[in-house]
This record gives structure tokens, C-alpha cells and sequence, in this order.
């Protein structure tokens, strides 16, 4: 059985590469964490295996750790040096120190025990720990970096978008979703199915769905309301960013964006994260991959999460995959008129 598990991540690790070389970024980088998954999974199942793991389970700090740095480096060089900059790149410097410090077990489990409440530990939490300590924490200082570089991406925001990324991004968030839950270590298709919440829509669901996306819509618009009224400059910057984004994609990329963010993001992060994180910290995990938006476009977006892990506690992720692609088509084409 290990070595059944070691190559199920070989042959991971091998798409993995196979997306980098197609130039994939974000796919690699979703698959080569599935990759660790798997390990981290056999390493709690067969013990020989831990052994194995512990040649790979510095990766997520040390990446972590450099990722802080470089962005640290980049507010202080890369701008004017305000307090704003200052205090992000002070911040991002404490946290690569820290991630360097999860490479320690005590450390390591109690960060398990603060995201957790799970006084037991394993492989596969401290691996999801640190990452989701890696996520919050950049979150922040590359909201930053990525405000100074929004004007020069809006130039040609078919970088930013197009066929190929969107499905890469998809097929890389289902591999790490069902990498996360064990798939072929501790559970089978069908169990693998039921942890992520991919159940069988019922008929009460399709009410959910339909009240999901309205209310969704009707937040949306209450609260782009206040935004443009008690914050217009970030309220323009948002619907730029919206804005171009739809200009360059049409139908079939459109439902391609909504089968993408729809599937792939509530997979992982509402499928295999919120049951053992919770639907806060999910949510604020959610709103922290995207760092595009302003802080206000941020705070909505956490409020989403929030309506979203309702759906998925008391419905389904299948619900949730529908609700937010469902919206997120409605969104894209409301912004082409």
C-alpha cells in the first residue's frame, strides 16, 4: 500500500511538471501541493512513510518564508517608502520568521491547535496549517504589491485571462481537493464524494439555489451602492478591474470562468477545507486569494464566503458550486452590457 501511495504522488508530481512546462503556473502549483497531500495522507496511514515525509514537509514554510521575504523586499524598494509600506514589509518579515518557526512540531501543533481546536495532530493538519497560515499571511503584503501593479496589468488583461489558465486552475483545485481528503489512501471514490459534499441534488435544493444566487445578487448590489457613495475612487477601481476582465471574454470563456471559480474554488476550499476549518476562517481564507480587489471588494467578498459555507453546511457543496457559478455568470455578463 505505500508504495501504491508513493506512486499516486509520483505520478502527480509528474502533471505537476507537465503544467509547468505548458507554462501553467497556478496549476503546477495547486497539483505539486496535492502531490504533498498525498504523502502527508500515506505518512499518517502507514507510519513507514513518515519518513518519506519529512524529506518534503519543509516546503510549504521555507516557500512561505521566501514568498514574505521577497514581498518585504518589494515594499521597500519597489515605492515610496510610507508608513503603509513600512508596516507591511515589517509584518511580512515577522511572518516569514514564523513560518520558519511551524517547521518545529510543538509549533507546528499548536498552530493545529488555534486553526483546528483539534488537540490531536497529524501529517495532513500540520501541512493544511501551514499553508493556511501561508495564504492569510501573504495575503495582506500582496494585496499591496499587487495595487502597485494593477495599472500596468489593466493594459492587457487577456494575461490575465484565457482558456487554457481557467481550465488548468480547475483541473489543479479538484486534484488538491480530493488529494486533501485521502482519496485512494483513506477513502475510496464514493467516500472521497461524500467528504467533499458532492451529494445528489434534492429537491429543496434547487429553492437554495435559486435564493443563494438572488441573495448573493441583492448583497452585491447594496453593497456597491455604498461603496460608490462613501468610497468612489475604490469603487472605480473595482469595476475596472471587473470590467476589463469581461471585455475580453466571451460566452464560452465566460461559462468556462464560472465552471472555474465555481467548481474549483468551492471544492477546495467549502468541500475538503470548511468541515474541518469552519465557515469563518474559510471565509476569510476565501476573501484572502483575491487580492485583486480593493480592501472593501475584499470585505464583500468575505461576506460571500460566509453566505456560501451557510450553503454548504446546511445543503451541500454541489448547492455551493451552483450558487456561486451560477452568480459569478450572472456577474461577468451583467458587467459586458
Amino acid at each position: 500500500m505505500p508504495r501504491k501511495v508513493l506512486h499516486s504522488a509520483l505520478a502527480i508530481a509528474l502533471l505537476g511538471l507537465a503544467a509547468l512546462l505548458l507554462g501553467q503556473v497556478e496549476a503546477a502549483l495547486l497539483i505539486a501541493i496535492a502531490a504533498l497531500y498525498f504523502v502527508a495522507q500515506g505518512a499518517d496511514v502507514h507510519p513507514a512513510m513518515g519518513r518519506v515525509y519529512a524529506l518534503l514537509a519543509w516546503i510549504p514554510p521555507v516557500t512561505c518564508a521566501l514568498v514574505l521575504g521577497a514581498l518585504a523586499s518589494l515594499l521597500v524598494t519597489n515605492g515610496p517608502l510610507t508608513p503603509l509600506r513600512i508596516g507591511f514589509a515589517i509584518c511580512s518579515g515577522l511572518g516569514a520568521l514564523a513560518s520558519l518557526a511551524i517547521l518545529l512540531p510543538p509549533v507546528a501543533d499548536r498552530l493545529v491547535r488555534i486553526l483546528f481546536r483539534d488537540r490531536g495532530s497529524s501529517h495532513t493538519l500540520r501541512l493544511t496549517a501551514s499553508i493556511v497560515f501561508a495564504i492569510l499571511w501573504v495575503a495582506l503584503p500582496a494585496w499591496l504589491t499587487f495595487r502597485d501593479q494593477l495599472a500596468e496589468l489593466l493594459r492587457d488583461p487577456a494575461r490575465l485571462v484565457s482558456a487554457s489558465k481557467l481550465v488548468g486552475g480547475l483541473v489543479g483545485y479538484v486534484v488538491l481537493a480530493f488529494a486533501a481528503v485521502g482519496f485512494l489512501v483513506r477513502r475510496d471514490r464514493r467516500g472521497s464524494f461524500e467528504r467533499l459534499g458532492l451529494t445528489a441534488l434534492r429537491p429543496a435544493d434547487g429553492l437554495t439555489v435559486i435564493a443563494g444566487v438572488a441573495a448573493l445578487w441583492v448583497f452585491n448590489l447594496g453593497s456597491e451602492g455604498l461603496e460608490q457613495s462613501a468610497f468612489p475612487a475604490l469603487w472605480a477601481s473595482d469595476q475596472a478591474f471587473t470590467a476589463a476582465l469581461a471585455g475580453v471574454m466571451g460566452p464560452g470563456l465566460m461559462l468556462l470562468l464560472s465552471l472555474s471559480s465555481g467548481l474549483g474554488e468551492e471544492i477546495t476550499l467549502r468541500g475538503a477545507l470548511q468541515p474541518k476549518l469552519g465557515i469563518a476562517l474559510t471565509s476569510l481564507l476565501f476573501a484572502a486569494l483575491h487580492v485583486q480587489y480593493s480592501w472593501y471588494g475584499m470585505l464583500s467578498i468575505l461576506v460571500f464566503g460566509l453566505l456560501l459555507g451557510v450553503i454548504r453546511r446546511r445543503s451541500s457543496t454541489t448547492a455551493a458550486i451552483l450558487v456561486h457559478g451560477l452568480y459569478n455568470l450572472l456577474a461577468v455578463a451583467a458587467s459586458k452590457t
